[in-house]
């Protein structure tokens, strides 16, 4: 089996790596700000959706990251892999905002619902990058 000397692809391959995660960061920026911004109407948006219920979505979306990272974890380039991290992590940040964020506040510290979704993401590429060495 070929050692992998390469993270995310090389030449035109990285490029659009990159690209695809930038407007992939890009828009999840603006629907946290959405989100952030007035979590009322986006909680009421997502139970509004196609009739589901709000966990329908994000359950939708976990799935399909799902499928997507175990797919990347198939093939010889990365960036899949990425991505189904990040809609793995965007699930998770999503249930949060359902359940109530300020029920994720351990000891009263405000940052630890923010750190919940970049751990899950940070773990699933550590994982991914280990399973593709």
């Amino acid at each position: 089996m070929a050692e992998e000397k390469e993270f995310l692809g090389t030449g035109k391959g990285r490029m659009w790596t990159y690209l695809i995660m930038l407007a992939l960061l890009v828009v999840g920026a603006l629907v946290a700000n959405l989100v952030f911004s007035n979590p009322s109407a986006a909680k009421h948006g997502v139970k509004s959706f196609l009739g589901l219920p709000s966990y329908a979505l994000v359950a939708v979306a976990f799935l399909v990251g799902t499928i997507v990272f175990w797919l990347g974890l198939k093939m010889e380039t990365d960036w899949p892999e990425a991505i189904g991290a990040f809609m793995i992590a965007g699930s998770v940040a999503a249930l949060e905002i359902i359940i109530g964020w300020n029920s994720f506040q351990v000891g009263g510290l405000f940052v630890v619902p923010y750190l919940i979704p970049v751990a899950v993401f940070l773990i699933l590429l550590v994982y991914g990058v280990k399973k593709s060495v």
